[in-house]
């Protein structure tokens, strides 16, 4: 169907300015799940919580988006537009109100999920709007282009404001400004959309699958987060969820393989390029969150406020903007270009990696900081649209939904991956690095007495008694190790991640240069077909 079947006359002569209010009602519904990040810090002071269950309540919303996108797109249209998005928003609305006046984390976490079932009502619908207001040859890579960078950017876009407020008032005062967000969403609704909007006969959903995701989902999430931190297996709660999400993972993949109206075509993974594509999407993923390992360090070390580390993302957002623009003008140029724009996005990344692998000291200006946190918004523009079109078009139209779906689950299961992989990489270091500099620690080492006789001079001048002094630079000198010992982790990693991204890049060097052969071999001139 054509834009004049859901959108007012008016809107139709302005298509620019219509597709600009869509992505804002996308945006509206985003920042309702994209903002926790700014604000879990708050959640957890507030419900006296472990940052783990924080994790997890951030992570829950997922798990709603992941269920709820394919059934979505299965009775989307039965419904007519304009009270589809009004019900969704009303009801995002609603638990808005309902985060506000909990006072339980487990409540808040079931609040979280549904809120990730609206974002995803709310966005996906949006989504394939916008489709209909684009040239069918652009359609899915300009409509992919705004809904991925919207995601990129759309956290430190809702940040910039609210991390005045989080500074200022209570955390939950936050949530009034999303309410408020929420009513300017219904506004364009009204505005935009018919009544009478056409709906059709939907396709039965797979509920029943729907659920068994979840479950599986749930499962997942809580042992990908407790596992690092109470031993894996050796947890008899991290072992019955481990065995939960086994069970109910190979149940649903059983049932999407005999039921008639599948959430996932699992005919798509019969498709080499795809897969290739969902490796690299996860790939990208779970190496782009090492920029959260330099807002650690910037809040560690230097003592960065959240408005500090906020105003920061600026120079990430730039970067994926510029880059995105670029990326999208080169593939609608010709598609041919997907492959060099992968590879020279990770090879961007690759000197992001190494050059502050490089840079890292206790001593960085925030001008320092800059540079690495633009080059990494550069790579991940070069990088997201061009992989996620990788991986769309290697399906054919029709398995174009569920690409999108599992897309969906290539960045929900890299989240968790990156939590558990980075805690326990940071674990590991840390304590390596730590019982080097340990076994320092003593009076043949001429930097540690040296230091060790300054913190108490400094210590005694301020007329602190002997034992004070020593007691106290003992503290100094402890401190100064544990932050020594995560600059050397930090380093570390990136070293670690300098060298995963050299060998993706060396692979898909050798993938492009063997698919240039396979396709010159194609030709008449050399198949000797005329």
């Amino acid at each position: 169907m054509g834009p004049a079947n859901f959108f007012k006359d008016w809107t139709l002569t302005r298509l620019n300015l219509l597709r600009g209010l869509l992505v804002l009602i996308m945006f509206a519904a985003i920042a309702q799940f994209a903002s926790f990040a700014l604000i879990q810090g708050h959640v957890v002071a507030y419900y006296g919580a472990q940052p783990e269950d924080v994790s997890f309540v951030w992570l829950i919303a997922y798990v709603g988006i992941s269920m709820a996108l394919p059934v979505q797109f299965k009775v989307a249209s039965a419904f007519n537009v304009r009270t589809y998005l009004l019900t969704s928003f009303l009801l995002s609305l609603l638990l808005n109100l309902g985060s506000i006046c909990t006072h339980n984390l487990w409540l808040f976490a079931a609040l979280r999920f549904c809120t990730g079932i609206t974002t995803c009502l709310i966005v996906g619908r949006t989504l394939m709007l916008l489709f209909t207001t684009l040239p069918e040859a652009k359609r899915i890579l300009v409509g992919t282009s705004l809904f991925f960078s919207l995601i990129l950017i759309g956290g430190p876009l809702v940040s910039w404001g609210a991390s005045w407020v989080v500074e200022r008032m209570d955390w939950t005062a936050f949530y009034y400004i999303l309410i408020g967000l929420q009513v300017l969403a219904i506004g364009l609704i009204l505005l935009v959309f018919k009544w009478d909007t056409p709906s059709t006969t939907a396709p039965s959903a797979d509920w029943i699958g729907a659920l068994l995701f979840a479950v599986a989902a749930v499962a997942f999430t809580f042992a990908m987060i407790y596992g690092p931190r109470y031993y894996w297996l050796e947890d008899g709660a991290v072992k019955i969820a481990a065995t939960v999400t086994l069970v109910f993972i190979l149940l649903f993949i059983l049932r999407q393989s005999v039921v008639p109206f599948p959430l996932i075509d699992l005919s798509a993974f019969k498709y080499g390029k795809f897969i290739l594509g969902l490796v690299l999407l996860l790939f990208f993923y779970g190496v782009k969150d090492s920029l959260n390992l330099i807002y650690g360090y910037a809040i560690l070390v230097k003592g960065w406020s959240a408005q500090d580390v906020v105003r920061s993302t600026s120079f990430n957002v730039v970067g994926v903007i510029v880059a995105t623009l670029f990326s999208v003008l080169l593939i609608l140029r010709n598609k041919r270009n997907l492959l060099p724009l992968i590879i020279a996005g990770f090879v961007l990344l690759f000197v992001y990696n190494f050059y502050f692998s490089s840079l890292i000291s206790n001593d960085l200006s925030a001008f320092n900081l800059s540079i690495p946190i633009f080059m990494h918004g550069l790579a991940s523009g070069l990088l997201f649209v061009p992989l996620c079109t990788f991986c769309l078009a290697a399906l054919p139209p029709q398995n174009m939904l569920t690409g999108i779906v599992i897309c969906t689950y290539a960045r929900f299961i890299s989240s968790l991956n990156s939590i558990a992989g980075f805690f326990t990489l940071q674990l590991f270091f840390n304590q390596k690095h730590k019982d080097v500099f340990v076994a320092d620690l003593n009076l043949f080492n001429q930097r540690f007495v040296e230091r060790k006789g300054f913190f108490d001079s400094f210590l005694l001048a301020k007329g602190y008694s002997l034992t004070d002094a020593s007691s106290l630079s003992n503290m100094l000198v402890a401190k100064s190790l544990a932050i020594q010992s995560q600059l050397a982790t930090t380093r570390s990693i990136f070293l670690l991640f300098s060298v995963m991204i050299g060998l993706m890049v060396a692979f898909l060097l050798i993938y492009l240069l063997w698919s240039k052969i396979h396709w010159l071999l194609t030709q008449p001139f050399f198949s000797g077909k005329k």
